[in-house]
């Protein structure tokens, strides 16, 4: 086991910022659905900024339409 984690570990950059960075998980798309849950929430687009490296110190930001809570679409009964 010990062998398989240490190849992980060369594979996989697991440090916290890596992560965030390698994810985008700064960007705003995460704000809208980060509380609440997402089960029965209504569907709707958004026009939201992303920046290249994921946050806004520095980095070329550009627009782009998203849908949240598409999933709940899959759900509706009606």
């Amino acid at each position: 086991m010990e062998k398989s984690a240490a190849e992980s570990f060369k594979m996989f950059d697991l440090r916290p910022f890596a992560m965030l960075s390698h994810f985008g998980l700064k960007n705003p798309i995460f704000l809208e659905t980060a509380a609440y849950g997402h089960v029965g929430r209504e569907p709707f687009t958004k026009k939201v900024k992303f920046y290249t490296n994921g946050n806004v110190n520095g980095a070329q930001a550009y627009e782009k339409e998203v849908e949240f809570f598409g999933m709940e679409k899959l759900d509706y009964d009606g």
